[in-house]
């Protein structure tokens, strides 16, 4: 139970830096990710994102059409994914803001800004973790994997790997460890493949709303204490991510 109970923290948490191989989305012999098999799995959430889109009148009249142009946006992202390796934790969350961008890039032209969007995604996020862990213990059971020996030798890890710079793109971090007060653990990123993809398709507003402030809603259903002074995305040198045990995080006012 311990064991399934710290991966399922591991992928769920929005903690996005370990790397154990679990998709390998990348064309074979090539510096790009599959088109194929990522549209693919875009296409595995259609129902998902049709409930979700629906829920914008402006989007709702010509749901159809939306989707469809959403597809042909994720198609023309794809190529412009950072990569990152055929086997990276990160993917999990790369490919999904890849996808975000993608429908984002689509949604703006039916009027859709860039709080609205936010919002939708992030409310969308906390409800699912809700329904899929609908108790706090649970919840609080999950965080707590997040924490101790076995989370901190895997952080250690995954930021020495990340000082190798194997990948241009790739995420750049180093390890902190708490001060007994303020934070349990932490990480300190001094890149971000996000800002790398959202800023190619002028959406670089978008990721501080979007994809920053999703951590808080892990740090708030899971009881992990999630906060942040800085970020890259605004203009800081670097994103101090921070986690405290059985503490529950305050998501952000977009």
């Amino acid at each position: 139970m311990e064991r399934r109970l710290f991966l399922k923290a591991l992928g769920v948490g929005c903690i996005g830096c370990c790397c154990t191989p679990l998709n390998t989305f990348a064309a074979i012999g090539q510096k790009t990710y599959s088109t194929t098999k990522l549209l693919k799995d875009y296409d595995l959430n259609l129902q998902w994102r049709r409930d979700l889109y629906l829920k914008i009148p402006s989007l709702a009249g010509d749901i159809d059409q939306v989707l469809a142009e959403m597809r042909d946006s994720y198609e023309a992202v794809i190529p412009d994914i950072p990569y990152i390796g055929k086997r990276n934790f990160h993917l999990q969350w790369v490919i999904p803001n890849a996808e975000k961008l993608a429908d984002y890039l689509v949604a703006k032209k039916y009027g859709v800004t860039i709080p609205q969007f936010s919002r939708l995604h992030l409310d969308q996020a906390l409800s699912d973790l809700m329904v899929k862990y609908p108790t706090a213990d649970e919840r609080r059971q999950i965080g707590s994997m997040q924490f101790g020996p076995m989370s901190d030798m895997l952080m250690r890890f995954v930021a020495w790997r990340s000082q190798l710079k194997t990948f241009p793109e790739d995420y750049i971090l180093k390890f902190v460890p708490g001060d007994g007060v303020d934070f349990d653990w932490g990480l300190n990123y001094t890149q971000c493949a996000n800002v790398i993809l959202y800023s190619r398709h002028g959406a670089e507003d978008l990721v501080y709303p979007l994809i920053c402030t999703m951590d808080y809603v892990a740090g708030k259903a899971l009881f992990v204490g999630y906060h942040r002074t800085m970020d890259i995305a605004s203009g800081d040198p670097m994103c101090d991510l921070r986690w405290k045990k059985g503490v529950e995080s305050v998501i952000p006012e977009i």
